[in-house]
């Protein structure tokens, strides 16, 4: 079901995927431009119920994929879309060469994006990029698959990973990403970036869902980068 976050500007989609033995949610982000066109950010399966829904609030015009978790379900798209503005990060544009991309993911805020969304990514190490977004209107970040969480609503695999991760009440870098970074002081000045934009809840493609704090809950989820400055 399409939920409306913020009147007649975001919604998302969630469903849930199976990895490794974990049940995830998948969140897939709605956002109505300036122009009335919208953009869909990590698309789900695309289903006949979801684009009813998605014809009942705009035109599709840009379809992004901002992770290289979620581009299980870009053909059906492509082929139901042709029309519409490809975006993805370079890892999923190599990884998908059977599709055609209009560009490619930086970060910094796409051409076609800005007076939309600020874009950014969070730097620091070698893994593939992953770009994340706020939207001014509703002050809302829209994170990729970055942080872990444990909320009530997630399936009880996803909630026990975030657990092991030390994400029982906060959000939290999970363990393994946080031993991949090796550039402390590029990764405090991704964190910065974010900080300084005007957003105040949190979305996240994993399903994290957070009304208030948001920029108090970015800056604890990286605070041990900040540490003996």
């Amino acid at each position: 079901m399409l939920i409306e976050w913020h009147s007649d500007r975001l919604w998302y989609w969630d469903t849930k995927t199976r990895h490794f033995g974990i049940t995830n949610i998948h969140r897939m982000f709605v956002l109505k431009r300036n122009d009335g066109m919208l953009i869909v950010i990590n698309p789900v399966e695309l289903t006949t119920q979801l684009q009813l829904s998605l014809s009942e609030i705009g035109m599709v015009g840009q379809v992004i994929v901002s992770s290289p978790s979620y581009h299980y379900a870009l053909s059906e798209w492509w082929l139901a879309y042709s029309d519409a503005y490809f975006l993805a990060t370079p890892t999923v544009i190599q990884t998908r060469s059977d599709l055609n991309f209009d560009d490619a993911l930086s970060s910094s805020t796409h051409p076609f994006l800005k007076g939309e969304v600020f874009q950014a990514s969070i730097l620091g190490s070698d893994q593939p990029r992953k770009v994340l977004f706020c939207d001014p209107v509703s002050r809302t970040l829209l994170l990729p698959d970055i942080l872990v969480m444990s909320q009530p609503h997630q399936p009880l695999s996803q909630r026990l990973y975030a657990i092991l991760n030390g994400a029982s009440y906060a959000m939290s870098l999970p363990i393994w990403d946080r031993v991949q970074i090796n550039k402390t002081s590029l990764l405090r000045a991704s964190v910065q970036e974010v900080l300084t934009w005007p957003a105040n809840h949190i979305l996240s493609s994993t399903g994290i869902t957070k009304k208030g704090d948001a920029k108090e809950a970015i800056y604890n989820a990286y605070r041990w980068a900040f540490k003996n400055l």
